[in-house]
């Protein structure tokens, strides 16, 4: 089971971080992923999807990223994986 590490959106680190926010979508939660460092994000999409797409990215690129989600909802669900405060950063 993959761990995650849970941030506030206040805890965001624009230089590596990889961000997965969770929301409420029409058909059960969705998310968007978001790179700060190039300002850019998806339209929402199926948090397993969201979740795929994320870890090819962290893979693909060539600087170290850390993968973080943000679920300022409380959505997750275990099945997704396990969800752990961010040892270093704010989760509220």
């Amino acid at each position: 089971m993959t761990t995650y590490k849970k941030v506030s959106r206040n805890a965001i680190s624009k230089e590596t971080d990889l961000v997965v926010t969770v929301i409420h979508g029409v058909t059960g939660p969705c998310a968007f992923i978001t790179d700060p460092a190039q300002a850019r994000d998806t339209i929402p999409i199926p948090l397993e999807e969201a979740l795929i797409s994320a870890r090819q990215m962290i893979g693909e690129d060539l600087k170290p990223r850390d993968l973080v989600i943000v679920d300022e909802e409380d959505l997750w669900d275990a099945r997704w994986g396990r969800l752990v405060p961010h040892p270093q950063r704010g989760t509220a």
